[in-house]
């Protein structure tokens, strides 16, 4: 990919990014519960397809795992969907995770770039995200249902006024 092309997707990859984070600050509970319920419905239907799947293995030593992994995430995905506010709790661990390995990764892109122009706004985002997902373990025990989409807002925010600050930078690869 040109310079060019790779520096208008990062723009409007970027803006797509704030776009949906400026959202998600605005409606925090609104964009937790979203998230909270999309990530039930692709549990469950990944649970379904997973049993349904499993069914292929029948009469093989791979079958009752197949099927237990099945169930499992089938259980996992329709338990978030009957209690979304107790799911809020099993899924900010799993962002705060999420974040930290975001960071990470997004710190590993900055320096690769670095020393082209626009890589210190990669490691402003990476150590945001980072930043994010050490303070929401932190505060798990009061974590509130807003914590999450507010975190997520901020999250996207950042990158996405990375990858806009990034795509305008002369840089080379």
């Amino acid at each position: 990919m040109r310079n060019v092309e790779m520096g208008k997707a990062l723009f409007w990859v970027g803006l797509v990014m704030v776009f949906l984070g400026a959202a998600a600050v605005i409606m925090p509970l609104a964009s937790s519960l979203v998230l909270e319920v999309l990530i039930g419905w692709l549990l469950t239907m990944s649970g379904i397809v997973a049993v349904v799947g499993a069914m292929q293995f029948r009469g093989t030593g791979q079958f009752l795992w197949q099927l237990l992994v099945g169930l499992i995430t089938l259980a996992v995905g329709l338990l978030m969907l009957l209690y979304p506010l107790q799911g809020l709790v099993a899924l900010t661990v799993l962002v705060a995770a999420i974040f930290v390995l975001t960071g990470l990764a997004q710190a590993s892109f900055s320096f690769w770039l670095r020393p082209a122009p626009g890589w210190g706004w990669g490691m402003t985002s990476a150590l945001i995200s980072l930043g994010l997902g050490v303070y929401i373990f932190a505060v798990l025990s009061e974590a509130s249902t807003v914590v999450l989409g507010l975190l997520v807002g901020i999250d996207f925010l950042s990158t996405g006024l990375a990858l806009v600050m990034i795509s305008r930078s002369p840089f080379r690869m």
